[in-house]
């Protein structure tokens, strides 16, 4: 089957890496739009090294709005139309309202042969989840003010559905001849015990991101499945099921969800006063960014040294490349259905592969050299959660005064208590400055806390008072715990994964959901705290087919 007329929705490094593949069959046209102008830009100037006489089209736009209103990016934009999309998403949704969306215009306009949908979707539609702030909207007096108006503009649910059935009419009234979206399980192939939070603070044993996520990817699966059952239009899922890296690893200012980090050097060691509202530190913050070696990924992600050997170690999310993933897209595009997720839902999802793990190591290994040549360290970005950023801040700091496991056993918890209160005094206040800028205080056996000018958790939108209950909730979610009681659990745990490792080590019938041989005497933290969770099975589901 040949397409002259291309439209790409999404072209972050898997729809890049599409794109580059379908160069060689030299379509016609290539029409590549992204929710923003400068990814477009970007991206077309990339591709344009690899061209082979193909004309690419720019455009730009939230694939979920109504195309006269896809450029509103922010709340306040979308709430000046408030009432033009409340009856979009929420009338019936009749072909005069379907005509109005952004995906039925784009096909009106350019009349593609296929459509490739490589799109974060689950991410993009399920990070508004938000139950906390919903209940609390609802049990307002005004129950129909800004505040509610606002969830019900960002509930994924009607704009799933509206976007298939936009797909479904400009399918039939345009004869498309292929829909193929690329999506995500929204857990990286890892099921409900998913330890890494995407960027934002735990509620309960799943982050309200990846229960976002999750619900909003699933909800459009099965529309796209329904579809592809009940019509004869061509439709395909393509779904990896692991981490998809990478992009570049460079030694840049840190990224989260909440923008672009800056340094705070004037952190204090306050008393925690129980019954007094948590006080941050005075002063401005820096002008300078907070930077170290990173690996950028997927969802404008950036993930340091340990995050990446946590993730991409055997047993939890593992990884695969984009360029097998863009194989998968190529190969069913031209007719091999064996990735198809509507067919055969759990085989067929892309799952770890060799090239993967080999890429990954690849990212640690440039990290490394960034960290030696600009003389840092990479730590945590907070991209995979508070939690998993202080796990991996509180094993760091053991592991600068306790090496390896040998040291660690013969020392006592008090020592390696001692060791750390003098490393963060008198050596390193940069290793505060960096945890602080972070968000993440750091507690001490005194009841004293190192704070900077903002905490991940309290946000300024939780209860801020300092209870005992409250207190142990913040240590336990998102602060730096380096009280004895923490160090003597973490001295257990890495004492405990080496003989684990070292008891098996020579085991060949051992099923393999754990990584024996990346723990040793001289222990890595991210790989410790990844083997931790694989032996209290948080990690991927072996399918046994």
């Amino acid at each position: 089957m040949q397409f002259e007329t291309i439209l790409i929705l999404g072209s972050g490094q898997i729809g890049k890496e599409v794109i580059r593949r379908l160069l060689a069959y030299k379509p016609k046209t290539v029409i590549v739009h992204n929710l923003r102008k400068q990814e477009t830009d970007a991206s077309v100037e990339y591709l344009e090294k690899f061209n082979k006489g193909t004309s690419f089209i720019k455009s730009y736009g939230d694939a979920f709005m109504p195309y006269n209103l896809n450029k509103c990016d922010t709340t306040a934009e979308k709430l000046a139309h408030k009432d033009e999309l409340l009856e979009f998403f929420y009338s019936d949704l009749s072909e005069d309202v379907l005509k109005q969306s952004t995906l039925y215009n784009l096909v009106s306009i350019y009349k593609p042969d296929a459509i490739i949908d490589a799109m974060n979707s689950g991410t993009t539609l399920g990070s508004h989840f938000d139950p906390d702030a919903i209940r609390q909207a609802v049990s307002q007096t005004d129950r129909l003010g800004i505040t509610f108006v606002t969830h019900l503009l960002n509930d994924f649910a009607p704009k799933a559905i509206n976007f298939v059935l936009s797909l479904k009419l400009a399918m039939e009234d345009f004869k498309v001849k292929k829909f193929l979206k690329v999506s995500t399980t929204g857990l990286g192939g890892m099921g409900m015990n998913m330890p890494y939070t995407h960027g934002d603070t735990p509620k309960s044993s799943l982050s309200y991101a990846l229960m976002g996520k999750i619900s909003a990817s699933g909800t459009l699966h099965q529309l796209l499945w329904r579809l592809a059952s009940d019509v004869d239009l061509d439709i395909s899922l393509i779904i990896p099921s692991t981490y998809v890296g990478y992009d570049s690893a460079m030694f840049e200012p840190i990224e989260t969800d909440m923008g672009l980090i800056k340094k705070f050097d004037k952190f204090e060691n306050k008393e925690l006063k129980l019954g007094e509202k948590l006080s941050y530190a005075a002063g401005d913050i820096s002008d300078e960014y907070l930077t170290f070696p990173v690996v950028r990924a997927g969802e404008n992600h950036v993930y340091s040294l340990y995050e990446l050997d946590a993730l991409t170690a055997i047993g939890q999310m593992e990884a695969i490349t984009k360029e097998e993933v863009a194989n998968a897209v190529i190969e069913d595009l031209f007719g091999k259905r064996r990735r198809n997720m509507l067919y055969e839902m759990d085989k067929a999802s892309l799952g770890p592969t060799y090239a993967g793990h080999a890429m990954a190591e690849h990212s640690k290994d440039e990290l490394k050299t960034l960290m030696e040549a600009n003389h840092v360290n990479s730590i945590a970005t907070g991209n995979l959660g508070a939690t998993t950023a202080k796990y991996l801040y509180e094993l760091y700091l053991i592991k600068t005064v306790c090496p390896t496991v040998d040291v660690l056993r013969n020392t006592s918890v008090s020592d390696i208590y001692s060791s750390i209160c003098e490393y963060l005094k008198e050596n390193n206040s940069d290793i505060v400055t960096e945890m602080v800028s972070l968000g993440l205080p750091v507690v001490t056996s005194s009841n004293n806390v190192y704070i900077g000018k903002y905490t991940l958790y309290p946000s300024s939108k939780d209860d801020q008072v300092v209870t005992d209950e409250n207190l142990e909730t913040w240590i336990r979610t998102a602060w730096v715990d380096i009280r004895e009681t923490s160090i003597e659990k973490w001295r257990d745990i890495i004492i405990q994964s080496y003989e684990d490792a070292s008891k098996f080590s020579s085991d060949v019938t051992m099923k393999l959901n754990r990584d024996i041989n990346a723990i040793t005497n001289d222990y890595n933290i991210g790989q410790i705290l990844a083997y931790h969770l694989n032996m209290h099975e948080k990690g991927r589901k072996r399918s046994e087919v």
